[in-house]
């Protein structure tokens, strides 16, 4: 699934934004993360970006199991 959002690297904030949509992220942290999806027995995937001078500069998706 991490393979899927490859293309952000390099992108601006701004492009971001517009891609994925405005999430709850402080516009000049150098990391944000989004929610990509929650089922409704608890597993919910992260998706986070790491930012180098305003531009995508690495990601991860992490999978979380019953957090409350």
């Amino acid at each position: 699934m991490s393979e899927k959002y490859k293309y952000l690297i390099g992108k601006t904030k701004q492009e971001v934004i517009s891609i994925l949509g405005q999430e709850f992220n402080f516009f000049p942290a150098d990391h944000w993360s989004y929610e990509l999806y929650k089922t409704w027995w608890g597993k919910q995937a992260i998706l986070y970006l790491d930012f180098q001078n305003d531009r995508v500069r690495d990601f991860k998706v992490s999978f979380r199991y019953f957090r409350f």
